[in-house]
This record gives C-alpha cells, sequence and structure tokens, in this order.
C-alpha cells in the first residue's frame, strides 16, 4: 500500500510540473487535433453549422495599419487633396495590406460617392475601432469648421501612436515572466525525472515482484 501511495504522488508531481511548464497545454492541442480529425463527418457538419458567426463580420486589424492610414490620410491633406483624394491616395497605397486594405477599397468604391466620412465609418463597423470611431468624429468636426484637418488627423496619429508604445511596454516588462517558467522547467525537469526513475522502477518491482504485496 505504501508502495501504490508513493507511485501516486510521483506521478502528481510530474503532473504539476508539467502543468507549470505547459506541457498541459501541448497534450490539450494535440487532443484536439485528434477530435477534429477523426470526428465523424456528420458531426463536423453539425458543429460547423451551431458555431457559424452570424450577423456582421467582424474583421482584424493590426493598430499599425490604422496608424498607417491615418498617416497616408495626413500626408494627402498637406498636399492640398481634399479628403476624398486623400483616401483614394490611401486606398491604391494599402490595397496590398491584408483585410484593412480590401475593406478599404471596398468602402472607397462603394461609399466615397456618398461621403468621405462614410468610407471612415464602414471601416470603424469593419473592424470595431475604437479609434476609427474617434477619428470619424473629429473628421466630421472638421467638416463642420470645428477643428482642421490637419489638427483631426495628428490627434488620432498621437493617440494611436501613444497606444502602440504602451502595449510594446507591457510586452517587454511581461517578457522576463514569460521566460523565466519554461527556463527553470527546462533546466529541472530532466532532473526531477532522472531523480525519481530509479525510486519508480523499485516501488514497481516491489508491486509486481512474486512476494510483493
Amino acid at each position: 500500500m505504501t508502495g501504490l501511495l508513493t507511485v501516486l504522488m510521483v506521478v502528481a508531481a510530474v503532473i504539476l510540473v508539467m502543468t507549470a511548464g505547459g506541457f498541459d497545454y501541448t497534450l490539450q492541442r494535440v487532443w484536439a487535433f485528434q477530435r477534429r480529425h477523426f470526428r465523424p463527418e456528420g458531426e463536423g457538419i453539425r458543429l460547423s453549422w451551431l458555431t457559424r458567426p452570424r450577423g456582421r463580420k467582424r474583421y482584424q486589424v493590426d493598430l499599425r495599419e490604422i496608424r498607417d492610414f491615418v498617416i497616408s490620410l495626413q500626408l494627402g491633406t498637406s498636399l492640398d487633396e481634399t479628403l476624398s483624394g486623400a483616401l483614394m491616395r490611401a486606398a491604391e497605397q494599402l490595397k496590398d495590406r491584408g483585410a484593412f486594405g480590401e475593406r478599404l477599397q471596398k468602402h472607397v468604391e462603394t461609399r466615397l460617392s456618398i461621403a468621405p466620412e462614410e468610407v471612415i465609418a464602414g471601416l470603424a463597423e469593419d473592424f470595431r475601432s475604437e479609434h476609427l470611431s474617434e477619428l470619424l468624429l473629429r473628421l466630421e468636426m472638421a467638416r463642420d469648421g470645428g477643428i482642421s484637418y490637419e489638427r483631426a488627423l495628428s490627434l488620432s496619429i498621437a493617440l494611436i501612436e501613444e497606444e502602440i508604445r504602451g502595449d510594446l511596454e507591457r510586452d517587454i516588462q511581461q517578457m522576463p515572466i514569460n521566460l523565466t517558467v519554461p527556463m527553470i522547467v527546462g533546466v529541472f525537469l530532466p532532473a526531477i525525472i532522472i531523480g525519481l526513475f530509479p525510486l519508480v522502477m523499485n516501488v514497481l518491482g516491489i508491486l509486481f515482484s512474486p512476494g510483493g504485496p
């Protein structure tokens, strides 16, 4: 009985070490892959229907892409272009920038004839972006004469760059924490396994020997 308890304690210790090192996440990914691979065809169709997104599709965008877009507008308006002209220039420059470039091109083609602000509104809806929504409000103020276009665009660029810097600083601060646990596990886990292996073998030998408990 004591030998069995020792084995259970060893197994529990190994599980705790694997959890701390993130190995349990790896096993979960492998198990999920196997479930998807061997899932019956009918079940896959049913789950796909149940999890199908409904309503307006939500796109993803990096803050740096929004910043580059606003900088392009700022450059265009500084060259005495209208906001519509700046949007057309930005759409041409960013057309190969993934989903953001595609949606920008689409809205320029379909909404620019209504109003240039409608292009920004479409992007804000697509990407659920607070920065694009705030940019839209500032551009509407500039259209109504409340502020200049230069001021509206400069303020948006400053706020976006401030958030980018904040995200970068947080990533740098978290980097030592994210690296410490895997490094500790990588150093000590092999030693723990090697140290426990003889004990486990001895216990198993006692349990399964003819004269064992």
